[in-house]
């Protein structure tokens, strides 16, 4: 039995040189929903790159909004792109808890469930489940899963959940060095990394390439501090949400700051970048909520729900905290930010 932690973009910079000291692993959110750039989750490259670098053994977890199959494998195809040079020494879990979800017969949750985790085996990865326990008893409660390892969340001082599993969420408030605030708590009850090591599973026998995400001719979204060269030096002006071109690439190992913007502006880090693809929001878009936004663009006053809504886009300020004014015929459902809303 060990203890690990997991996380996600909520936690923020994390300081992991200080968290290393109070943990024996982490399970580290790489996204959410559809193989889209833009639900990547922005802290997944910065979280495993420390882990790495640490020789802290991780895993992960997508968090799932699939409702059918097509969605399944797009959900598929979105944590392969994000671990497909990654050092995995814990599994790949499926998230399931979403709200959009929780509408779904239990037999189509079922059948959605199994054809992710059957994906992912099929590619070589040890998977397996992570919910609470009512869904585990009343929602995923079928032999079609059983075979999966299962992950449970239930916060409490001891587990009663009946089935075998691999690992326990026993606390959302951990309280840790090296993190703001309150991070979850788990524990895993088997030796993964040696079980993975030697059933030859997530390929941690594939050399690591350096590649580069993204090319010359992106189109991105920058926020972050421009340098004067690919290796950090001489940092110069901070740019927000400033759509620019990549013009040069250096593919080099040491090259922290691999991409030039705009032949010249300066050097800047990739997860400083966002791809800007064919999926951005103009007024008129059909959307779906998938996460909460605020009553104001401003992210003051309360938290604008919503989540499962098909609503549509009524207007765009750029520079605003929440961007997105999302709302129908009867009125404004709330703000909300581009990760928080599907397009439909």
């Amino acid at each position: 039995m060990v203890k690990g932690i997991d996380v996600s973009s909520h936690q923020g910079n994390i300081n992991w040189e200080e968290t290393k000291k109070s943990i024996d692993f982490a399970i580290i959110r790489c996204g959410y929903g559809n193989n889209r750039v833009t639900q990547d989750d922005n802290k997944f490259e910065r979280n495993a790159d420390y882990c790495e670098q640490l020789g802290i053994p991780y895993g992960v977890y997508l968090y799932s909004y699939a409702t059918n199959l097509e969605e399944a494998a797009s959900e598929v195809e979105h944590t392969l792109r994000l671990i497909q040079n990654r050092k995995l020494e814990y599994p790949v879990f499926l998230d399931v808890e979403s709200e959009v979800q929780r509408a779904l017969p239990n037999e189509t949750l079922v059948n959605v469930v199994e054809y992710y985790c059957t994906k992912m085996e099929e590619a070589g990865y040890y998977v397996g489940i992570y919910a609470n326990l009512d869904w585990f008893v009343n929602r995923l409660d079928s032999p079609k899963l059983d075979k999966f390892d299962h992950w449970l969340a239930q916060w409490s001082e001891k587990p009663t959940y009946q089935k075998p599993f691999g690992m326990w969420q026993y606390t959302s408030k951990l309280t840790i060095p090296g993190i703001d605030g309150y991070v979850d708590g788990d524990i895993a009850y088997k030796d993964y990394p040696k079980i993975i090591r030697e059933n030859n599973l997530n390929h941690l026998d594939k050399p690591v390439t350096n590649p580069l995400k993204f090319q010359v001719g992106d189109q991105v979204l920058f926020t972050g501090t421009l340098y004067k060269d690919s290796y950090g030096a001489g940092p110069g002006q901070s740019k927000k949400n400033l759509k620019a071109t990549i013009t040069q690439v250096n593919p080099k190992p040491n090259a922290t700051k691999p991409y030039n913007l705009n032949n010249g502006l300066g050097w800047v880090s990739e997860n400083d970048l966002t791809k800007i693809d064919n999926n951005e929001l103009t007024v008129g878009t059909p959307v779906q909520i998938i996460l909460p936004g605020k009553a104001s663009k401003d992210g003051s006053g309360k938290i604008a729900w919503g989540i499962g809504y098909k609503r549509t886009v009524l207007s765009v300020d750029p520079n605003a905290t929440f961007p997105y004014r999302i709302g129908d015929q009867t009125g404004t459902t709330g703000f909300y930010k581009r990760n928080a809303l599907k397009k439909l």
